[in-house]
């Protein structure tokens, strides 16, 4: 006896040329997830089209709130104080961050001298700073995911691996808190964090509802 679908009765198959399959519960959720009419059962024949629809604005939806997230980000504070004068703080735990940025200079004693103070300097330090910025960018992506709103007691460390074809790398680690008086930062610092902290609760479950019904999060 061929299995029908519970929603629509049109048969169940996996075929060569064509198939139809029942939906998972996972995949349900995602079809009725923002739907006024849910479904408690489905298959690629009946809800297909409402599966492709509710994916693709998911996807949107997780883009942009990312993407907002990103614009936030940088107005997360990252200090090297232990204890900043006047801030209420609840610490969350520590957060570390490595990048290894290649030069691309060619170093041998011939060129050192002439070079220290020229276009070899300049490129270390260009290279320093995107590694720099780098470290910055994960210590907030990781507080944001903490739900906390600053980093403090900032520690930088610098090393060069790889002997002629100098890798340099940059070392970052911090403790992740959670301001309370965020009028001591600026009048908009408190409604930036907890829309941050809102963009991280909403990404982390459209990104758990689509993960679970087999669909791309990238």
């Amino acid at each position: 006896m061929t299995d029908l679908c519970a929603n629509c009765d049109a048969p169940l198959k996996i075929g060569m040329i064509s198939s139809n399959v029942a939906f998972t519960g996972p995949e349900l959720k995602l079809i009725n997830i923002s739907s006024e009419e849910p479904l408690a059962a489905a298959c690629t024949k009946c809800g297909g089209d409402r599966f492709a629809e509710a994916k693709l604005e998911l996807q949107r939806e997780l883009t942009s709130a990312r993407s907002t997230l990103t614009k936030i980000l940088p107005h997360l504070p990252i200090v090297s104080l232990q204890n900043p004068h006047d801030w209420t703080y609840t610490a969350i735990g520590i957060v570390t961050a490595q990048t290894v940025t290649g030069t691309g200079i060619f170093s041998d004693v011939a060129s050192a001298f002439t070079d220290v103070f020229g276009t070899q300097s300049n490129t270390y330090n260009s290279k320093l700073r995107e590694g720099e910025n780098l470290c910055k960018l994960s210590l907030r992506s990781q507080t944001a995911e903490l739900c906390g709103n600053a980093i403090l007691a900032v520690d930088v460390d610098y090393a060069e691996v790889g002997g002629q074809r100098a890798m340099l790398m940059v070392c970052m680690t911090g403790t992740a808190v959670n301001i309370t008086n965020t009028e001591i930062i600026d009048a908009d610092f408190g409604s930036r964090s907890e829309e941050a902290k809102r963009l991280v609760t909403r990404i982390r479950e459209v990104s758990s509802v689509l993960t679970k019904a087999g669909c791309s999060v990238n």
